[in-house]
C-alpha cells in the first residue's frame, strides 16, 4: 500500500481500493470524518444549544433543540424600591411570557396575579409592593402554548354509518398510541379515551372514560392492514364529525 504525508497541512493519506480507488485521510485531525463508511460528520460547528442529528441516511448535522415552551427567569433585587422586572435576568436571559399563564415567586413563595403583581405586558412583571435588596424573584414563563404537548390531530366528517371506517392509520412502528376521540352530531356529543397497541401482526385496544350527552355515537375496533395499525369506527348516525388527538410512542 501507499502512505503519503502533506507537510503543509500536516496530514497523512493512504489509498483505499476496494475496486474503486479513493484517497483516505488518516489522523486525529482530519478535514472530514466518516465512521465505518456510514456516518458522515459535519465539518463546521453549530450554534450554541444546537443538537447533532441525523437525516436517517448517514449524514449528521446540527439542528435546533425542540422547545419545551417553558422558561425560568431569575432576578436578584438590587434596590429597596424596585418593583419592575424586565429585560435581562441574572443569567442574561430576556424576560418573555404568555400573559395569564405565568408563575411568579418571591423567595420561593408564589405570588397572586392582580394582588401581589400585575402583568403590564408580556415582557414586564410589576410588583404591587416594593421588594427588599437581596430578594429573589423567579418567573416561570410559558412562552408558547402550541409546543407544551406534542401530538397529532385529525378530523373526519363521516356521512355514512358503514362499519369499520378508518379513523386513524399509523405505521406499526408506532407501537402504542393514546387517543382522545370526540364525535359531534346534531343529537349530541360523545368523547372517549383509547389505548391502541400492536405486536407487528395484530392490534389491540382498550376504551375507557366514555362520556356522552344523549347516547353513544360510535363503536370502535382495530386492525393491521399493509403494515399499518388502524383505529376503526362505526358511527351510530349519518353526518357525524370525528376529531382525534393522538400521543404516539415508538
Amino acid at each position: 500500500g501507499e502512505l503519503a504525508v502533506n507537510t503543509y497541512h500536516g496530514r497523512f493519506y493512504t489509498e483505499k481500493n476496494d475496486g474503486s480507488a479513493a484517497i483516505v485521510e488518516v489522523g486525529s485531525n482530519p478535514k472530514s470524518l466518516t465512521i465505518n463508511d456510514t456516518l458522515t460528520f459535519p465539518t463546521a460547528d453549530g450554534t450554541n444549544g444546537q443538537l447533532l442529528s441525523t437525516n436517517g441516511s448517514g449524514t449528521l448535522g446540527f439542528t435546533d433543540a425542540a422547545s419545551s415552551s417553558l422558561a425560568t427567569f431569575i432576578y436578584t433585587v438590587s434596590s429597596n424600591t424596585q418593583t419592575v422586572f424586565s429585560g435581562s435576568d441574572d443569567n442574561s436571559s430576556t424576560l418573555a411570557y404568555t400573559v395569564g399563564l405565568e408563575g411568579v415567586y418571591l423567595n420561593g413563595v408564589k405570588l397572586v396575579s392582580g394582588d401581589d403583581y400585575v402583568t403590564t405586558s408580556s415582557t414586564v412583571i410589576t410588583l404591587q409592593a416594593n421588594a427588599v435588596v437581596g430578594d429573589v424573584l423567579q418567573v416561570v414563563a410559558q412562552t408558547s402554548v402550541s409546543n407544551l404537548v406534542q401530538g397529532y390531530y385529525t378530523t373526519s366528517a363521516l356521512t355514512a354509518t358503514t362499519a369499520d371506517q378508518v379513523l386513524s392509520s399509523n405505521g406499526v412502528a408506532n407501537k402504542a398510541i393514546k387517543f382522545v376521540v370526540m364525535a359531534t352530531h346534531s343529537s349530541g356529543t360523545h368523547a372517549t379515551e383509547v389505548l391502541l397497541i400492536n405486536n407487528g401482526t395484530n392490534a389491540y385496544f382498550t376504551q375507557y372514560g366514555d362520556a356522552f350527552s344523549a347516547s353513544s355515537l360510535f363503536t370502535l375496533s382495530s386492525s393491521i392492514v399493509s403494515g399499518n395499525m388502524r383505529l376503526l369506527v362505526t358511527p351510530a348516525n349519518t353526518n357525524t364529525t370525528f376529531t382525534t388527538f393522538q400521543i404516539r410512542l415508538t
